[in-house]
């Protein structure tokens, strides 16, 4: 379609013709039912939400139900911020009388009784905890598990629950950790909301193995007691590169860490010695650099590597000892290889952390 000229216009007067043809008309004499299409937490009044009436009158007094919260009108303001006592059809109108904060783009729905609107809401809040249950239903992770997956080649994750004070803050915070790139690590948001942490939230991130982290909320009495019966961490922050950069080191705690060898000598087996309840260790001689115990080795035969272990056991006759040095003879174990034969060679190591 055309973006100037005619076009535009003629839509326009094709869309009202027939509004006024078909009489297309929201119906003002029903119970209220809109969008949300703001909310947030105002000093001195709590949460509000800007509603976009749809069909049928809100008026103060009503009771409501938006997602899994109810409540009752207390006040309704219009887009001038002066206080009315009802809106009509396509109507945008400010909200008090919510006990949280809803989100962006539920539906706003006026009930007959508190009775009413206590049921719809709790079964709401029942169908959430189950989807959310259901999505996040994977075993707790712990760091055996994050080290199998990482050996198995699966992507780990970062799971995060996010709270802001505003529904501006909340979608600046979500795009701030999603720049975020780790090349091991995901980081996931399966949760998110405007205003204090709530129990719903708590629940979502022990279900999902997650932090909660908070951007210009405060801490309270009762999400505290939530997090530490669940045993979830919360997080609160007022800068949004503090947060970000807690998230980033979080992520890189994470990782398996990484390894480089650092060559430190190497042994000729001179001939296989058995020991008592230990099975064989090799009789060597140190060539060249040093060989120490707890170091690593990988034994090579007619030019092919065939084992790679720790050294478990290094002995200078009947004596352990720490390390041996070029030209010194000793008796040499390997974590899990004895069968030693006269002319294997060793190569020794140890091992240096890497920093990703």
């Amino acid at each position: 379609p055309a973006r100037n000229g005619p076009g535009p216009d003629d839509r326009l007067t094709t869309i009202v013709l027939t509004t006024e043809i078909e009489d297309l008309k929201a119906n003002p004499d029903r119970n209220a039912i809109g969008t949300i299409v703001d909310a947030h937490i105002e000093r001195g009044r709590g949460p509000v939400a800007t509603v976009l009436v749809q069909s049928g009158t809100l008026r103060v007094g009503d009771y409501f139900v938006v997602g899994h919260i109810y409540g009752r009108v207390r006040a309704l303001a219009d887009d001038r911020g002066q206080s009315v006592t009802e809106a009509g059809p396509a109507t945008p109108v400010v909200v008090s009388g919510l006990e949280e904060v809803a989100t962006a783009g539920d539906i706003f729905q006026v009930v007959n009784s508190e009775k009413s609107a206590r049921g719809i809401a709790l079964a709401k809040l029942q169908e959430k905890r189950t989807n959310e249950a259901a999505a996040t239903s994977s075993p707790r992770i712990t760091l055996e598990e994050l080290a199998r997956r990482a050996v198995e080649g699966e992507v780990k994750e970062l799971n995060l629950v996010i709270k802001a004070d505003a529904q501006g803050s909340l979608e600046a915070l979500r795009g701030a950790l999603q720049k975020i790139e780790d090349p091991v690590v995901a980081i996931k948001i399966v949760g998110e909301g405007v205003g204090a942490v709530t129990d719903s939230d708590v629940l979502l991130a022990s279900v999902s193995n997650a932090i909660i982290v908070c951007f210009n909320l405060k801490p309270t009495p009762a999400a505290e007691k939530a997090a530490e019966r669940e045993k979830v961490e919360v997080r609160y922050y007022d800068v949004i590169y503090k947060l970000t950069e807690d998230v980033e080191r979080a992520a890189k705690g994470l990782r398996e860490p990484t390894y480089r060898q650092i060559h430190e000598g190497r042994v000729e087996v001179l001939m296989p010695i058995k020991i008592p309840r230990m099975g064989n260790i090799a009789g060597s001689r140190v060539l060249e650099g040093k060989v120490s115990r707890g170091g690593w080795a990988k034994l090579t035969r007619g030019g092919n590597q065939i084992h790679e272990g720790r050294i478990t056991s290094l002995k200078h006759f009947k004596e352990d000892v720490r390390e041996m040095t070029a030209g010194q003879e000793c008796g040499i174990g390997l974590d899990g290889f004895d069968s030693f034969e006269v002319g294997d060679t060793m190569e020794t190591f140890r091992l240096e952390r890497e920093e990703i």
